[in-house]
């Protein structure tokens, strides 16, 4: 009986201990489970502060996050070239590829840290691994955060930075 006790003496405090870590860090996980437009994807280079809008001033698409768990996002230019004639040629592909960020998987929240799994994308390099990023709801704006990388195309570390607005 008295080992009971004990053990309720200990095991109790824990649980709460436990079930309220769960619920802050709950409470601390953004709400970002639904469809996202995009407004604004800007890149910090850190070396010199300068921001740059690497896919330009103007952006069409949408990262959407489901209940059960599954992530899709397509952004691109909104000035993306339209081929002169079908089929592309390689010059349009290429010019129309590097205006694009499109890949699907899975997702895992942890506090404000979001974890992409990715399954399929535009960059061959990415399926299989995961994104990471970090993401904070403000109302209907929804930021997401790239810890910083080296870009593929300047060679230069940068932070980027993504803006969406709620669209359902």
């Amino acid at each position: 009986m008295s080992t009971a006790r004990t053990f309720i003496a200990f095991a109790l405090p824990l649980a709460c201990a436990i079930a309220g870590s769960a619920e802050s860090a709950e409470k601390n996980a953004p709400n970002i489970v639904g469809t996202w437009r995009i407004v604004d994807f800007t890149q910090v280079v850190l070396e010199t502060n300068e921001i740059t809008r690497p896919m330009g001033e103007k952006l069409l698409g949408f990262i959407q996050y489901s209940p059960g768990g599954h992530m899709i996002t397509v952004i691109s230019r909104a000035d993306l070239p339209k081929p002169a004639t079908l089929p592309y040629t390689d010059a349009e592909r290429s010019a129309i590829h590097k205006g694009i960020v499109a890949y699907a998987g899975s997702y895992t929240v942890e506090g404000n840290k979001v974890t992409h799994h990715v399954l399929a994308g535009w960059r061959t390099d990415w399926i299989g691994g995961d994104q990471v990023r970090f993401a904070e709801v403000n109302g209907n704006k929804l930021t997401i955060k790239a810890p910083p990388v080296v870009n593929n195309v300047t060679g230069k570390t940068a932070e980027s930075t993504l803006i969406f607005e709620r669209a359902d």
